[in-house]
């Protein structure tokens, strides 16, 4: 299949890590699952003072599959065959920087192209920091996919963890961390999605609802009723349980194929998320309403499930930023 992808794609973040390969792969299966074209973007960030054209400079090839790929998909290390189409490479160091980044993105392309050969696949180079460029990207996506390291908290401040959380907080379309690939659910798929009662967790509940229609899952609605003293008031997990129902009830009339399973739980949200997502496909969660995202401060709850979801965690906006 060859011409122009069209429509909003799914948009990945590329790097050298073993974190954005698992990303790359979750990406395409998930723009197969939709119908989409897949976007696979590398941004150029380059150093401060370091030689580079004067002009901004952005890299796009045509939409390619695995027949046109001149890269080894079998591994993460890049060994690449001269191709016509390509730019020819450019002398210097930032020739060099910039080969090595299309290198990084061509093979990222090929490992996709070895999973779904019909997909079509467009690589692209950016130049800019990534949470700028991928902010950008979400303005025209139907997806953005990043992946995240299992790094210590400090480390996750300073790399990926700083590149997640921003994007996450600020795209304009659902956003999809993925620190491992989905669990084999094979025997009770099950897609979780956080609610907390309020009208801005809509989006996210939506989306859940869609997604477990698309995977044939079921979709475990969770609402978390958080403990300030030893106890709990049955009268609160009362309140949450009506609180819950009256999220779901329009959806599930509007999905009937969507077998729901509605819970209400107590204690640390992030920890009772943590675990209800040790077994799903995904974890689906709103920005400004249940998780929030809008104060983006270190230990807050979307913070927590960035890092430690235990499956893709997907972050979908709520329309009223």
């Amino acid at each position: 299949m060859t011409g122009t992808v069209t429509g909003r794609p799914v948009v990945a973040g590329v790097d050298n890590s073993e974190s954005a390969r698992t990303a790359v792969l979750w990406a395409a299966d998930e723009a197969m699952l939709r119908g989409r074209g897949l976007r696979l973007i590398r941004a150029l960030d380059w150093p401060a003072g370091a030689p580079r054209p004067d002009e901004p400079y952005r890299r796009e090839n045509a939409p390619r599959h695995r027949g046109s790929h001149r890269a080894h998909a079998t591994s993460w290390s890049v060994q690449t065959y001269e191709d016509p189409d390509r730019t020819p490479p450019v002398h210097g160091w930032g020739g060099r920087f910039r080969d090595a980044a299309e290198a990084v993105v061509v093979e990222a392309g090929a490992l996709a192209a070895a999973r779904h050969p019909q997909l079509e696949i467009i690589e692209s180079l950016v130049d800019g920091k990534p949470v700028d460029v991928l902010r950008a990207e979400s303005e025209h996506a139907a997806m953005l996919v990043l992946g995240s390291r299992r790094l210590s908290s400090l480390t996750e401040m300073l790399t990926t963890g700083s590149i997640a959380a921003p994007v996450a907080a600020h795209a304009l379309c659902p956003v999809a961390v993925v620190r491992e690939r989905e669990h084999d659910s094979s025997v009770s798929p099950s897609v979780v999605v956080g609610v907390d009662g309020s009208a801005r967790s809509e989006a996210a509940i939506a989306y859940a609802f869609d997604d477990a229609s698309r995977r044939g899952a079921f979709l475990t609605a969770v609402l978390v009723v958080r403990t300030t003293g030893p106890h709990v008031s049955e009268r609160a997990t009362a309140d949450g349980e009506v609180r819950l129902a009256e999220s779901l009830a329009g959806w599930k009339a509007k999905y009937p194929d969507v077998t729901v399973r509605p819970q209400v739980t107590t204690g640390h949200t992030v920890k009772a998320l943590v675990d209800k997502s040790e077994h799903a496909l995904s974890l689906v969660v709103g920005t400004r309403g249940f998780g929030g995202f809008r104060g983006m401060v270190l230990g807050s709850v979307s913070h927590g499930l960035i890092h430690h979801a235990r499956c893709p965690l997907v972050v979908v906006p709520s329309g009223d930023a």
